[in-house]
């Protein structure tokens, strides 16, 4: 899964839970460089921000998703926790 397929998972994942619930564009930020492995120290440096701001963002992220997929979601287990999930979700889709 590419972290363009996974923040598409999580903005579904998200907005399936509260319509009206869309990640903004620091949320779909500190999620794709997440994804690739980068810190939120890091993260911070390269978009101008406070690292204790960019962490808080992730923090509450990550607090979402892990009540949208129903298992404790951080930014060192994200990967494994929406492979797991989207394995999961083909499952249940019947075979035709």
């Amino acid at each position: 899964m590419t972290g363009q397929e996974a923040l598409t998972l999580v903005d579904t994942l998200l907005n399936s839970r509260n319509p009206r619930t869309q990640l903004n564009n620091l949320q779909s930020i500190v999620f794709l460089e997440t994804w690739s492995g980068n810190s939120y120290r890091q993260i911070a440096q390269q978009l101008g921000y406070q690292y204790d701001y960019i962490k808080q963002v992730g923090s509450r992220l990550w607090r979402s998703l892990s009540q949208a997929v129903g298992e404790e979601v951080s930014k060192q287990n994200i990967q494994a926790v929406l492979r797991r999930y989207q394995q999961s979700k083909k499952k249940e889709i019947p075979s035709l």
